[in-house]
């Protein structure tokens, strides 16, 4: 028997603490889950009850959803890997292609299965599925993709929203809410104020001062650094004004919007200090959009 290390759970283990650590990434599904369906609760005026089993349906959505999309950019990404970030398990042969690929295959043949009894919420984690694997396969056209980073982008970025759209169908049979008498308006600004800042913290990740830009293509080089900024700063903003707006018309706490607004301040400040006066120590903005991500999940939580 081969040593724990040498093992395919030794290697997955390491893989997991370097590149995908377990329990922050289960407290991140929990609170989009909670925080998301706390609001779709509030707004349909039906009960908060954060104990009840069937959330845990809504955290093996999202849970099983990220790590989906992290082993398949795990394997879409290997050969720039092995040139730019060869530190990283899999292009430093601590962990294995297959071992990847096997978890991948794992998580996406249990992903459907455990919504059995969600109702038509079965159909729409097969529909989450089905596109993940499209831009697992490049949606068949890897050399065009690979050529442009705003088409990547643009078939990339619907995934967020369709994720969000099956937490809705889920909360709806949950709770025997017929997806007609949904109230569309105020689900629609929900998914706009969590697709948003995902949305930017997507652009801030890959924005560099110029001293930094190598051959990983960013968006600083493709737009400009005031453009990229722009950009991301203008997804906060949308989700900012998202969460006002159901402040205003639906029976959502200022909570809300406040907590959410903390955060983004943070990445406006950052954003500003970067502007100001780009360098390698001011140019990581990805965890300040983290934490307008992360004042949105807290917000919605206290809504």
């Amino acid at each position: 028997m081969p040593p724990l290390a040498d093992s395919f759970a030794g290697r997955m283990r390491t893989y997991f603490r370097e590149m995908f650590p377990l329990p922050r990434r289960i407290a991140t599904a929990a609170l989009m889950a909670v925080s998301f369906e706390t609001l779709l609760a509030r707004v349909h005026g039906v009960p908060v009850h954060l104990a009840e089993p069937g959330l845990l349906r809504s955290l093996w959505a999202v849970f099983g959803f990220l790590l989906m999309l992290r082993l398949m950019d795990e394997l879409k990404d290997e050969a720039l890997d092995r040139a730019l970030f060869a530190h990283r398990p899999l292009p430093s042969g601590r962990v294995k292609r297959e071992d990847v690929s096997r978890s991948l295959a794992a998580i996406a043949l249990l992903y459907v299965p455990l919504h059995v009894g969600a109702g038509v919420g079965l159909l729409s984690a097969a529909a989450v599925l089905a596109y993940a694997l499209l831009m697992f396969r490049s949606f068949f056209m890897p050399g065009r993709l690979r050529a442009s980073l705003p088409l990547t982008l643009a078939t990339h970025t619907p995934v967020i929203p369709l994720l969000y759209t099956h937490l809705v169908v889920l909360f709806a049979m949950r709770h025997g809410l017929p997806l007609r008498g949904l109230r569309l308006g105020p689900v629609l600004l929900l998914v706009a104020a969590y697709w948003a800042p995902a949305f930017a913290w997507e652009i801030s990740r890959k924005i560099r001062a110029r001293e930094e830009e190598d051959a990983y293509v960013t968006y600083s080089r493709l737009l400009g650094r005031p453009g990229a900024v722009a950009l991301a700063a203008g997804a906060q903003l949308l989700a900012l004004g998202a969460a006002v707006a159901l402040a205003l018309t639906q029976p959502v706490s200022a909570r809300f919007p406040i907590v959410l607004a903390t955060g983004c301040g943070l990445a406006f400040v950052a954003d500003a200090r970067f502007l100001r006066s780009p360098s390698r120590s001011t140019s990581r903005l990805a965890p300040f959009a983290e934490a307008a991500l992360v004042g949105l999940m807290v917000g919605g939580c206290l809504a």
